[in-house]
């Protein structure tokens, strides 16, 4: 009997200490000791005079995670760089200047509802449909580059619309790096010159154009490293200009330029296109414009095979001037190859 009772009375333990623990809800926390500076668990800080705040009711919940809005795409304040989500519709290209779907702009094409789209133009070689360029009636009787229009105002507009129209089907891949050189060996031009403007006009691009002005002097290893397509020297009236009627001068000064120690190498000594330009073509804005046309035959004769710079300088110069200049005022290198 004691046995029974004393049973009873350990099971009743158990369950009386069970239901405290029911009660109290197990909520028992594990912290280390709390450094003798701070107050007492219920008491409010010495000297403080404020009653103690009730307890946060938050304080033990995690914080809501930044997926939860739905915003994937978000910035990180503490973060060194912007971070994207990789499921974006959107993507930021490093480098690019423009949208090209921005309404109103240059070459940009507008939304039909007037609104851009959310992603850029793309060119594909296996298109079944080809985009035309439509342009107005009162635009398209002055460009005279369709046999139904009608001639050009000037012929400073034609040719300027030519050279526009040409090198602006060009694929990016097949434009020719330039080589400007001035009148003084191994001197290039910067990229806030008139020259480096002839320069794109003509569709190329200008190798220097990264260059400061004050390291404008380079030399035979660093034309060599750029490989340029087409070279451009610049040279003085006694060789190509007025009242010059003979070639023979430019040709030496031409064969002298592609000589320079290791040259042979450089694309546009051995596929032939080097030219040489009179310091008079930059007299006058319609001579520029004759001088880029000069550059754009040599960097793409088949593309300007119709033109003849001669005849595109006689035309500007007579209306511009009223008269043809007598002379010769650029040499291009034999077709056929050093």
């Amino acid at each position: 009997m004691v046995m029974n009772q004393m049973r009873k009375r350990v099971l009743l333990c158990l369950l009386a200490l069970g239901l405290l623990c029911l009660l109290a809800g197990c909520r028992m926390r594990v912290t280390g000791s709390a450094p003798s500076s701070l107050p007492a668990a219920g008491e409010a800080p010495a000297g403080s005079g404020q009653p103690e705040e009730a307890p946060n009711a938050d304080a033990g919940k995690e914080e809501e995670s930044p997926e939860a809005d739905g915003n994937r795409t978000r910035e990180n304040p503490q973060s060194d760089r912007r971070e994207y989500d990789e499921n974006a519709e959107a993507e930021i290209v490093p480098g690019t200047d423009r949208v090209l779907a921005a309404p109103g702009e240059d070459a940009g094409a507008p939304h039909p509802d007037g609104e851009p789209d959310g992603s850029g133009n793309r060119l594909d070689d296996a298109a079944e449909h080809t985009a035309l360029l439509t342009v107005a009636s009162e635009a398209s009787e002055k460009l005279g580059v369709s046999e139904q229009a009608g001639e050009a105002e000037s012929a400073m507009t034609y040719f300027t619309v030519l050279l526009e129209d040409r090198t602006g089907s060009l694929f990016e891949c097949k434009r020719l790096n330039a080589y400007w050189e001035t009148e003084e060996d191994y001197w290039t031009i910067h990229k806030s010159s008139s020259a480096h403007a002839l320069v794109l006009q003509a569709g190329c691009y200008d190798v220097s154009s990264r260059l400061l002005p004050e390291n404008l002097a380079v030399d035979d290893g660093w034309v060599i490293r750029k490989n340029p397509g087409v070279i451009v020297k610049v040279v003085e009236s006694d060789i190509l200009g007025r009242n010059v009627t003979s070639a023979s001068a430019a040709a030496e000064a031409c064969r002298r330029l592609m000589a320079r120690d290791g040259w042979n190498a450089v694309e546009a000594v051995r596929e032939g296109r080097v030219l040489l330009l009179s310091r008079e073509l930059f007299d006058a804005p319609y001579l520029q414009t004759a001088a880029a046309m000069a550059l754009a035959k040599a960097a793409y004769p088949s593309l300007f095979a119709d033109v003849q710079p001669e005849e595109a300088l006689r035309m500007l110069s007579e209306e511009a001037a009223g008269t043809a200049p007598a002379g010769i005022f650029c040499y291009l290198y034999p077709e056929d190859g050093p």
